[in-house]
């Protein structure tokens, strides 16, 4: 299915496949997906909307990650996107330096996007699902293969987690989903849109604990196709106790994600209960 889709978008206008998809896969999905009821609650209960406007809300934050989801793909066709990224010129100093620095991203828009245009000289090493399929696999290591990023397969048996710490010892990049969490009694507690939710203590630790530089890197999609990129300081106060220094940090990146939430309502695309309630 992969490879015939890739093969589709090098012959059909992408906005066929968008149509495609939005009269004839969302609404199944909408039925059948856990995450659809998720992201319902999601515009109900957090963004206070109607039954009716949460219902529609829903669709609409399916066909956008339906959309970001054939983007990707397209992109492994040999497609390119617009992206107007904000923020690169604090980071590019940083990856200059000799210090590891520390990439989180949201499930949000499409940050893999961004990776794409990033011309960033240190090695950056990204986690990915290493459940995925042989043929994504490929098609992600064509793409970054001039740009000096590594898969690193997590979620799955036989995952080397020295191989994690060796590339922050190397002072290379590594990039992190943070918005989700695997264990529940490793988290960390935040609010978004003044409601408490959950994340993975992880991350922040293994950065706190290693007094790394920390971004958020975020791509938002836009009506006219292209991407709008945000890199992202997270300047939390490293003289602090560790405790409070997660703490700060968790809170930077939560506050980060409510603001780009208020600009794009619709691509929170986080299918995952982090909510405390």
């Amino acid at each position: 299915m992969h490879r015939t889709l890739i093969k589709l978008l090098r012959r059909v206008d992408i906005r066929y496949v968008y149509r495609f998809m939005a009269v004839c896969v969302i609404p199944v999905a909408m039925v059948f997906s856990p995450g659809s009821r998720i992201a319902y609650q999601y515009f109900r209960k957090r963004r206070g909307q109607g039954r009716w406007q949460a219902l529609l809300s829903t669709y609409r934050n399916h066909c956008l990650f339906g959309q970001t989801v054939i983007d990707k793909f397209a992109m492994y066709a040999g497609r390119h996107f617009e992206v107007h990224s904000i923020g690169h010129e604090l980071f590019y100093a940083h990856v200059r330096e000799d210090q590891p620095v520390m990439l989180l991203n949201a499930h949000v828009g499409c940050s893999e996007m961004l990776g794409y245009n990033l011309s960033q000289t240190k090695p950056c090493n990204v986690l990915v699902y290493g459940g995925e399929k042989q043929e994504l696999m490929e098609y992600r290591k064509k793409q970054f293969a001039d740009m000096g990023i590594k898969m690193i397969p997590v979620g799955v048996d036989g995952v080397d987690i020295m191989e994690i710490v060796d590339c922050l010892d190397r002072g290379e990049a590594l990039s992190v989903f943070a918005d989700r969490f695997m264990n529940p009694k490793k988290v960390l507690h935040s609010t978004i849109h003044g409601f408490k939710v959950k994340l993975s203590r992880g991350p922040f630790s293994l950065a706190v604990n290693r007094g790394i530089e920390v971004y958020m890197v975020l791509a938002m999609k836009q009506q006219d196709g292209s991407y709008d990129g945000r890199i992202i300081y997270l300047d939390y106060d490293k003289t602090l106790p560790h405790r409070e220094q997660r703490q700060q940090l968790v809170d930077l990146y939560t506050a980060e994600i409510e603001k780009i939430l208020e600009d794009y309502p619709l691509q929170w695309f986080n299918y995952f209960d982090i909510w405390e309630d």
